[in-house]
């Protein structure tokens, strides 16, 4: 029962991260394309668009920003890169840049917004 509840409190933290860090997106000009997206090759928390750029974005929560830069493992990368292709091979246009980036959010600080976190090994 413990880690029942351990991992639903950690969806709801997931959750409320990934809400606030659509938020900061849109504050920012960004247009949320999709939340969540699920796809057989993994999931991708958001994709959003500003401008020619498609951007994944992962978000994570952890106590502190280091703590969730530190949890994104290259084997989680290549999952959502791999989910990104699937994601980009169903849209009508293909003229995207394509960006990968990431959120942290750490209690008591603001979202932190890294831009361009790492390189697709496409």
């Amino acid at each position: 029962m413990a880690s029942r509840t351990k991992h639903k409190d950690a969806e709801k933290r997931g959750r409320k991260a990934e809400m606030l860090a659509a938020m900061l997106l849109r504050a920012k000009g960004y247009k949320i394309r999709e939340q969540r997206f699920r796809s057989t090759a993994g999931e991708i928390d958001i994709i959003a668009q500003k401008g020619n750029y498609i951007v994944f974005v992962e978000v994570k929560a952890r106590k502190t920003t280091e703590l969730a830069l530190e949890s994104i493992t290259s084997k989680q990368q290549q999952r959502i890169e791999n989910a990104a292709c699937l994601w980009l091979q169903q849209q009508t246009s293909q003229n995207f840049a394509v960006r990968f980036d990431v959120i942290t959010v750490a209690p008591g600080q603001l979202p932190s917004h890294m831009l361009d976190a790492w390189r697709p090994g496409w």
